[in-house]
């Protein structure tokens, strides 16, 4: 005669009426030896690629005074990095802070990256116009 197979019990606690209720119970989770998880180190990209672009923006800035033609990218880095700082800012707000440092520097240099370029096109415009104006 053939011996029925016995059945596993998922829930980690063995029947009363089991001979093996004293075995090693591997869904059982008190004394199964477990690795301990290792957390996973979160990282915030949008701040660290904003504030990154902000560093790149002023580089393009001392390049464009010293090659004269990288100041044309100022204003895409600038854009990017306000939008990817802003975008930061919202995962920091997620994530318990992280990365809020690295978004608020990069907002604050291609914001004041920004503000340069436009008030150097303005300065220029003004001082074109007063050429203008005097020539006539």
């Amino acid at each position: 005669m053939e011996d029925s197979p016995e059945t596993v019990v998922l829930s980690g606690t063995p029947s009363a009426e089991s001979s093996r209720s004293q075995e090693f119970n591997p869904y059982a989770g008190g004394s199964a030896y477990q690795q301990p998880m290792i957390p996973v180190p979160l990282s915030n990209d949008n701040a660290k690629f904003s504030m990154w672009l902000g560093i790149s923006t002023w580089i393009l800035w001392v390049l464009g005074f010293i090659v004269g033609c990288t100041i044309c990218l100022t204003p895409l880095t600038s854009i990017a990095g306000i939008v990817l700082g802003h975008k930061g800012l919202e995962n920091a707000k997620e994530m318990g802070q992280l990365g809020k440092s690295e978004a608020i520097a990069g907002l604050v240099m291609n914001y004041l990256s920004l503000i340069i370029l436009v008030g150097s096109f303005l300065l220029g415009a003004a001082i074109f116009g007063a050429l203008g104006l005097s020539l006539t």
